[in-house]
């Protein structure tokens, strides 16, 4: 099953190639993205009272699982249909199929936000009782938002879809989180409550809705003048069918995901307190933060691997499944070994020492990343396989796990509580999924790269920091030296794995002075073999 390390010497495919230089530039968006929510979080934390802070971070989570629920599932049934148009040359299905998500997002919205206004109340007391009185007016503001929100990420799914990925960086990564920190900031110097926080928080979404809307009108029409319609139109019935078949499982499946993502932190606030969900949501920034290289590649990845499965390529979407693999164990085990040394001093660096007893949760949440990583992106190849129904049956079975922990373990262990039931879930899910890929598609992600890159971030990262530990009690100072020349070394192991690592495939960014921006332009429709008669 694994992919021999002299087999993958030679140039990497086109498919990585670009999945490296769309990753990499979603990963720089990223990482600025991640440091803006964390200035925002260092705002929050530092300039009012815990209270305040764990509302704003409660109904703020309550927007994100209501804003992903009304996306029903556009999300990545754009990135898995579109990809396919654009094979098959049916640019006027890929066409109408975005007007249909775009549509059903509004309605989903709009449906979603008239009933928070209209239970306004119920919501506010639910997840803070009587801690703020500004709460309901908090949860009308975010009610209003919420369409503008699911519009938004539907436009920038599609522009995914289509195969570029800086509309979803300058927009949502970078243009939108400096809105909110900059909105929060003048609202914090304006002695702003809870109210005034969380209209700051929320009012970008209408820039980035207007924005990625007529982002993705430009490259849909620049696509289409150059391409034009392609193929005779399907009867709007049947792309309907088509659509609906495939997106029901994934709109479930998303809604179980956000509530799984987002519900400890409201169960937390109800069955604790909004302080305790403060400390709780400053350690799970640092999960958060590390999960953001994974989604990076994995994002840009999507398309391309239901580009390569459309075209018939199973041989080169394995490759591009295991060395994706690889890639994010890379980025994201040196990360969570660092995490497991230095949580203590992070947590007091983001919140103050109000928040160093969050360090269990860390130390949790790393473990389970740790494993989810070295699993691979089986729900990613799933979701592109048309496996829409099994990626519902492992989501819904985590978000089992979870709900029932959580209720069994918040009351009387809280955050820890919280955090030992999403790791769970994520080993749960992620269990699941690797099983059902072997026995649909015959593949496993581990291979030999795999496992170097895990042997590599362990001597690197977690064995110095041990032995550190075990010899007495390091001062902070101490282990960041000894991690930083870890990395240093862990570096230059990766630079003499890179051909095997397939890493080469982002000296193509590097070569070019200019990227262009071009829509539609993927790896299988170039490498689809003529047919000769």
């Amino acid at each position: 099953m694994a992919v021999p390390l002299s087999e993958t010497t030679d140039a990497p495919p086109a498919s990585l190639t670009k999945i490296a230089r769309g990753g990499s530039a979603n990963l720089v968006g990223t990482a600025g993205g991640a440091l803006l929510t964390l200035l925002l979080t260092w705002v929050v934390t530092r300039s009012t009272e815990a209270t305040v802070a764990g509302g704003l971070f409660a109904l703020t989570s309550v927007f994100l699982i209501v804003a992903a629920i009304a996306e029903l599932g556009s999300d990545v049934s754009l990135s898995k249909f579109l990809p396919h148009f654009l094979v098959e040359d049916r640019l006027a299905d890929a066409r109408t199929t975005v007007r249909f998500a775009a549509l059903v997002s509004l309605a989903g919205g709009s449906l979603v936000g008239a009933v928070l206004i209209l239970f306004r109340g119920q919501v506010a007391d639910l997840v803070l009782g009587d801690a703020d009185p500004g709460a309901r007016r908090a949860v009308v503001v975010l009610a209003i938002c919420i369409p503008l929100a699911a519009v938004m990420n539907t436009a920038l799914s599609a522009t995914r879809g289509l195969s570029t990925i800086r509309p979803t960086v300058l927009v949502d990564k970078v243009g939108r989180a400096m809105l909110q920190v900059g909105c929060i900031v003048v609202a914090v110097a304006a002695g702003a409550g809870l109210g005034g926080l969380t209209l700051a928080w929320a009012a970008p979404y209408f820039v980035g809705a207007v924005v990625a809307v007529a982002w993705y009108e430009r490259i849909e029409h620049r696509l289409i003048s150059k391409r034009g319609l392609g193929r005779a139109a399907s009867t709007k019935k049947d792309l309907w069918r088509e659509y609906a078949v495939y997106t029901w499982p994934r709109v479930i499946s998303r809604i179980s995901q956000s509530i799984l993502q987002r519900a400890d932190i409201v169960l937390i606030a109800a069955f604790r307190s909004p302080a305790e969900a403060a400390v709780y949501t400053v350690a799970t920034r640092l999960f958060v933060i590390g999960q953001l290289g994974t989604q990076a590649i994995q994002q840009v990845a999507a398309p391309h691997t239901s580009a390569l499965l459309a075209s018939g390529d199973h041989k080169a979407t394995k490759r591009v499944f295991q060395t994706i693999t690889a890639w994010t164990m890379s980025l994201t085990w040196p990360f969570f070994l660092a995490c497991l040394a230095l949580a203590p001093m992070l947590l007091h660096l983001f919140g103050g020492s109000t928040y160093r007893s969050g360090h269990g949760v860390v130390v949790v949440l790393a473990i389970a990343a740790l494993l989810a990583a070295a699993g691979g992106p089986v729900d990613l190849i799933l979701l592109m396989a048309g496996r829409s129904g099994l990626s519902l049956v492992n989501s819904l079975v985590a978000l089992g796990v979870n709900l029932s922990l959580n209720l069994l373990l918040i009351p009387p262990l809280g955050i820890i509580g919280a955090a030992t039931a999403w790791a769970a879930a994520i080993v749960v899910r992620n269990v699941l999924g690797m099983v059902q890929v072997m026995n649909n598609l015959h593949w496993l992600p581990f291979s030999k790269l795999s496992v170097y890159v895990g042997g590599l971030a362990l001597a690197c990262f977690a064995v110095p920091a041990q032995l550190l530990q075990l010899a007495g009690d390091p001062s902070d100072g101490l282990l960041v030296v000894v991690l930083a020349v870890g990395a240093v070394g862990y570096l230059g192991a990766l630079y003499t794995l890179r051909d095997q690592l397939a890493l080469t495939a982002f000296t193509a960014m590097l070569r070019r002075r200019r990227t262009p921006d071009l829509a539609g332009d993927l790896p299988a429709a170039e490498a689809k073999p003529v047919e000769t008669s």
